[in-house]
C-alpha cells in the first residue's frame, strides 16, 4: 500500500471503528435498561421500592429517547436463565462488536501515527539531503515507501481479554440480580 492511500485506509479504519462502536453500545445499553425494566427486583420493603424505581427510570429513558427506537425496538434482550437461546447469541454477538469497533480504532490510529512519523521523517530526510548538495524530491522518497497493513487482531487486550473479563463480570452481575 503506498503512503497517500494508507492514510486514508488510517482515517477510513478510525471512522468505521468509531460508528460500530457507537451502534454496539447503543444496542448493548439498549437491551440492558431493556432488561431491568422488565426483570426489576424481586421481594418485599426496599426492593419493592428500588424494583418501582428501576422500571421507571427504565420506561423513562426508553420515552426520553425516541431518537432511538430503532434500538429500542430491534435490541436482542439476554436471558441469563435460557443458556444459549437466540437472543443471548445476538447480545453476545452485538457485546463483542463493542471491541471490535474499539480494535479497529486503535488500528487505525496506530497506522495514522507511522504514517505521521514517516511524513515528518521523509521532510527531514529532503532536508537533509538538499545540505549535502544532492537533489532528491519528496515525491520520490514517498515513491519509495511502502506502509504495512496493520489488521485487529494484533489488538490483544481490547479484542480478546477486555470482552472476556467484562462478560464475565456482566454474568455474574445477571445472575447476582436473577435476571
Amino acid at each position: 500500500m503506498n503512503y497517500h492511500n494508507a492514510n486514508y485506509v488510517a482515517i477510513g479504519k478510525r471512522i468505521i471503528g468509531w460508528v460500530v462502536f457507537l451502534v454496539a453500545l447503543i444496542s448493548t445499553l439498549a437491551s440492558l435498561i431493556k432488561l431491568a425494566g422488565m426483570k426489576g427486583l424481586t421481594g418485599e420493603g426496599i426492593n419493592a421500592v428500588a424494583n418501582d424505581f428501576i422500571k421507571l427510570m427504565a420506561e423513562m429513558a426508553r420515552q426520553t429517547t425516541p431518537f432511538l427506537n430503532f434500538f429500542w425496538n430491534n435490541s436482542p434482550v439476554p436471558q441469563v436463565a435460557n443458556g444459549f437461546s437466540g437472543s443471548n447469541i445476538s447480545f453476545i454477538i452485538i457485546f463483542i462488536f463493542i471491541f471490535v469497533g474499539l480494535a479497529l480504532s486503535a488500528s487505525g490510529l496506530r497506522m495514522y501515527r507511522q504514517i505521521k512519523f514517516i511524513r515528518e521523517s521523509i521532510e527531514d530526510h529532503v532536508i537533509i539531503e538538499k545540505a549535502k548538495g544532492s537533489e532528491i524530491s519528496k515525491e520520490e522518497l514517498e515513491a519509495k515507501v511502502t506502509i504495512p497493513r496493520h489488521t485487529i487482531f494484533t489488538q490483544f487486550f481490547l479484542l480478546y481479554f477486555w470482552p472476556i473479563v467484562l462478560g464475565v463480570v456482566l454474568y455474574f452481575l445477571l445472575r447476582f440480580l436473577n435476571w
